[in-house]
């Protein structure tokens, strides 16, 4: 009986040790090994080819970073896309605040290095207020210029109408004077007054002869923020235009690539015609799936308008895309070719030690996407503020002793193959238990 379950015992150790084994760069079709020197703790960089990407699942969730030993090295894969901030604010320092009956002066300076600014924005608790401001640079804090008027006004109480900035001409003075003026069209403190301002009629009260609370003044520069893409492409030669029923006509690409923009090299000389994209991972009779809808067209030489052959539509990486047009008595546009473009990707990644290179693996189907701590310290967020080293990577080619871990579904069969032996075991086990103790107990009665 011992021995029964010694033997169950160790089938259960062994077989959960074989499903706990680690990915090793064999498990891969793919790599690229990096001969290029490793220092521990050191920020690197990958830029990914189209012959990584195109024979990598989709979503690229079955790279794997290796050590000559075999260990793990974690990564992050980001886009090239990062949004740069061209405008920016300056705090200030107010130095200088004094009254009159109807007026007020205050001075401030921006404090800091600074750029031009065009800007400045108050920062004014009350409501219901109209101020007129007339605003003044200085270099020097003695010589004065005007560069704006304009009117500042809050009536909050009634509509949700304010304006407590002003823009002026960019400039790189570092001292400026503001002059708050009551409005003489306004009444006393405490009076009602109605108020037309662009075609709007409202009523406020108590909008003049109160001194404004100004808590801070800040500072900005001109400009607006944009992103910053960086594109990777690769061209295509479409497989010949395909006519069918309803007067339209398809071309269909072998890509395996990710996409954010097509664009086509399209002979005719004027067009215009609706398509259809669509993606299969078989190139199997109704295998395809629509991703998005366009339109195309080149109006013929001399005209205003010019052409659009690019259309910002995306797709993660599929085998095939094929496009359909809609011609309707138009003959099939001559399409040479098909460029794809996607945002970059880039692997980053701390070595944790120094090695004398390092394996790039991938293309193993039904693999999880990893789950790194590095996330935490570099990511989509933030990875244009690091400054990482780029490794220069080689063609990549075929794992020669390539031998995958076995699927998830070869798992779950050979779980239940397992699972279906220990019960037999156990059946054989109190099979021949019982048996034992039926034949102590017949022994007994035939003694006694």
């Amino acid at each position: 009986m011992k021995l029964i379950w010694t033997i169950l015992i160790t089938t259960l150790i062994l077989s959960s040790q074989s499903f706990a084994s680690k990915l090793q760069p064999v498990n891969f079709s793919y790599k690229v090994s990096i001969k290029e020197t490793i220092k521990k703790e050191k920020l690197y960089k990958v830029n990914l080819p189209s012959s990584i990407l195109q024979n990598c699942a989709k979503g690229q969730p079955d790279i794997r970073v290796f050590y000559p030993d075999g260990s793990e090295i974690p990564y992050i894969m980001v886009r090239e896309q990062y949004l740069k901030q061209v405008a920016k604010t300056y705090p200030t320092e107010i130095i200088k605040y004094q009254t009159a009956k109807n007026s007020a002066i205050l001075i401030f300076k921006i404090i800091g290095q600074f750029n031009r600014v065009s800007s400045i924005e108050l920062s004014v608790p009350d409501k219901n207020f109209r101020k007129k401001v007339e605003l003044e640079r200085s270099n020097n804090n003695k010589t004065w210029t005007p560069i704006a008027s304009a009117f500042i006004y809050d009536f909050s109480s009634q509509v949700n109408l304010r304006k407590t900035k002003l823009e002026f001409p960019a400039s790189n003075h570092r001292f400026y004077r503001i002059k708050l003026i009551d409005t003489k069209d306004l009444p006393v403190v405490d009076k009602t007054i109605s108020l037309k301002y662009d075609g709007i009629d409202f009523t406020v009260s108590g909008v003049t002869g109160k001194k404004l609370r100004i808590a801070k003044i800040t500072a900005h520069t001109g400009g607006k923020n944009s992103f910053v893409e960086v594109y990777d492409e690769k061209t295509f030669q479409p497989s010949s235009m395909i006519e069918i029923k309803n007067n339209s006509s398809y071309i269909t690409i072998n890509s395996g690539l990710p996409f954010d923009i097509v664009e086509f090299d399209i002979g005719d000389v004027f067009f215009a015609r609706n398509f259809t994209a669509y993606y299969s991972d078989t190139d199997k009779k109704n295998s395809y799936h629509a991703i998005a809808s366009g339109k195309l067209y080149r109006f013929p030489a001399g005209w205003k308008m010019k052409e659009k052959v690019t259309t910002k539509i995306s797709s993660p990486s599929r085998a095939f895309y094929r496009f359909f047009f809609q011609n309707r008595n138009n003959p099939p546009l001559n399409i040479k070719q098909i460029k794809l473009k996607w945002l970059r990707r880039s692997l980053y990644f701390i070595a944790p030690k120094d090695s004398s290179g390092i394996t790039l693996s991938f293309g193993r189907p039904d693999t999880a996407k990893p789950a790194y701590d590095i996330k935490n310290f570099i990511n989509q967020g933030n990875w244009e503020k690091r400054f990482a080293e780029s490794l220069t990577i080689p063609e990549p080619s075929l794992t020669v002793d390539y031998n995958p871990e076995l699927s998830e579904d070869s798992k779950n069969k050979t779980e239940k193959k397992l699972l279906i032996g220990i019960i037999l075991l156990i059946a054989i086990g109190m099979g021949f238990w019982l048996y034992v103790l039926v034949k102590k107990a017949s022994v007994k009665q035939s003694i006694s």
